[in-house]
C-alpha cells in the first residue's frame, strides 16, 4: 500500500513540473493579425511565416504600410524594416513617418497568456506597447 501511495505522489510531482515548464514558442504562435495600441494610437501587425525561424510582416499605422522581415528568438520576435523603392526612387515620407537614423529592430514578445509587448523606436523616443491577436470568425 505504502509503496503505491509513494509511486502515485512521484508520479503526481512528475506531472505538476511538466506542466510548469514553459511552453515552446514557435512561428505559428506569432502568425495572423494583431492589434496594437501604442501612444492611443491603434496599429495593425500582420505576421506571416517564412522560412524556419523566419516571418514576414507588415505593420498598418496611419496609413502608411511598412514592411517588415524578423525572427524568432525564445518567445521573441525580432523585427526590422525593409527598404521598398518605387519606380527605382524612394518612397516619399513624411517627416513624422520617418524612422529615426538611430532606428532600432521593433522587439515584440508573447506572453502567458497569448497577449504581445513590445518596443518600438519613433521620432519621439522609444515607445512600449501591448496588442492582441484578432479571432478568426468561425464559418457556418
Amino acid at each position: 500500500m505504502m509503496k503505491t501511495f509513494t509511486f502515485a505522489v512521484a508520479l503526481f510531482a512528475f506531472a505538476m513540473s511538466a506542466s510548469a515548464q514553459e511552453k515552446t514558442v514557435t512561428i505559428a504562435d506569432f502568425a495572423g493579425t494583431w492589434n496594437i495600441e501604442a501612444m492611443s494610437h491603434q496599429i495593425a501587425l500582420v505576421v506571416e511565416p517564412a522560412e524556419g525561424n523566419k516571418v514576414t510582416a507588415t505593420m498598418m499605422m496611419m496609413g502608411r504600410d511598412t514592411l517588415l522581415k524578423g525572427e524568432l528568438t525564445d518567445r521573441t520576435l525580432t523585427l526590422v524594416g525593409i527598404k521598398t523603392e518605387t519606380n527605382g526612387a524612394p518612397e516619399p515620407q513624411h517627416a513624422a513617418h520617418m524612422p529615426p537614423a538611430d532606428a532600432k529592430p521593433i522587439v515584440v514578445t508573447l506572453q502567458e497568456d497569448g497577449t504581445i509587448v513590445g518596443e518600438m523606436m519613433t521620432n519621439m523616443g522609444p515607445v512600449k506597447w501591448t496588442g492582441e491577436k484578432l479571432k478568426t470568425k468561425k464559418k457556418g
